[in-house]
């Protein structure tokens, strides 16, 4: 969402609601610390993970930042099969 990519946006939130989460809470959690839909429990995972997971997780978004990038660049299309 914030790197404004469409086929991240697609693909990711598609495994996530085959998963089982909803498209409400997708939408949502760009103000994750505002919404209600968000219990305390998932409110400090995304607020404080500690050293290790922040340093995995910045290492992941450090991968589909690029991802995106080319994604971006090269108006790549999701397939929704």
């Amino acid at each position: 969402m914030i790197n404004g990519c469409a086929y991240c946006i697609e693909m990711h939130s598609d495994v996530a609601m085959k998963h089982g989460e909803s498209a409400q809470r997708l939408l949502a959690l760009a103000a994750w610390q505002e919404s209600p839909l968000f219990d305390a429990r998932e409110r400090a995972v995304l607020a404080q993970l500690g050293e290790t997971l922040l340093a995995q997780c910045l290492m992941q978004v450090v991968t589909i930042n690029a991802w995106n990038r080319i994604a971006v660049a090269t108006r790549m299309e999701h397939d929704h099969s």
